[in-house]
């Protein structure tokens, strides 16, 4: 794993999405672990690093895309951790909700992702466990989710990310709602900008320290 800030790091083993743990309260939390031919690898390092972290003891999900949770059910089943995900993702993987895009109905029947056992579903803002918080960020799926730890920010694929850590739109084709997706990313950058986040850790950008913080 590499180091981010304390008691955060990034996978490097995974497949898919960029994957992190935080560890604080007693608890680690690996926060999207990815596709699942990257099990081996993710499993690997998990435990490689086990005496810095602990055991895993929650899997935290921005949201349903197989490039972020598929892998999550197994490891589940391997780590014996807790799945958290929002509400409305989870009814997407239970079929209640149907995607709004044409390449997302597609994709849904391509690659599938198997709903975890006793799934710990989201509403509103909290905290998975004391320092590590989550609040909504829908529109690139309607159940995605933000997390928070210290001064570290997941956006998952509720925006691309410069490198001053200044966000953007995600790609149009794969947003479910681009009206909302827009005020997401708004959120987003008033948050970043009322100054806790140091810094952003995104599915795909690379990890990136924000402006005011890096000056």
């Amino acid at each position: 794993m590499r180091l981010i800030a304390q008691d955060c790091h990034q996978l490097e083993q995974q497949k898919g999405s960029h994957g992190f743990v935080v560890v604080g309260a007693g608890r680690a939390a690996l926060i999207d672990p990815g596709l699942a031919t990257g099990f081996d690898g993710v499993l690997t390092e998990l435990r490689a690093d086990e005496a810095m972290t602990g055991p895993i003891t929650d899997i935290v999900l921005t949201h349903y895309d197989p490039d972020h949770s598929q892998v999550a059910r197994r490891l589940q089943e391997t780590l014996g951790a807790s799945v958290w995900l929002g509400s409305a993702d989870a009814d997407v993987l239970r079929g209640r909700i149907q995607p709004k895009t044409l390449l997302r109905r597609v994709l849904r029947r391509i690659i599938r992702v198997r709903l975890p056992e006793d799934v710990r579903e989201l509403t509103g803002s909290g905290e998975i466990f004391p320092g590590l918080a989550y609040f909504p960020t829908p529109g690139h799926t309607p159940g995605h989710y933000a997390y928070q730890w210290r001064g570290v920010l997941f956006t998952g694929d509720a925006a691309r990310v410069s490198a001053d850590g200044a966000v953007r739109d995600f790609y149009a084709p794969l947003i479910d709602d681009r009206a909302v997706a827009a005020r997401t990313v708004r959120l987003l950058d008033e948050h970043i900008r009322a100054g806790s986040v140091d810094w952003v850790c995104s599915g795909h950008s690379p990890t990136a320290r924000t402006a005011a913080r890096a000056s």
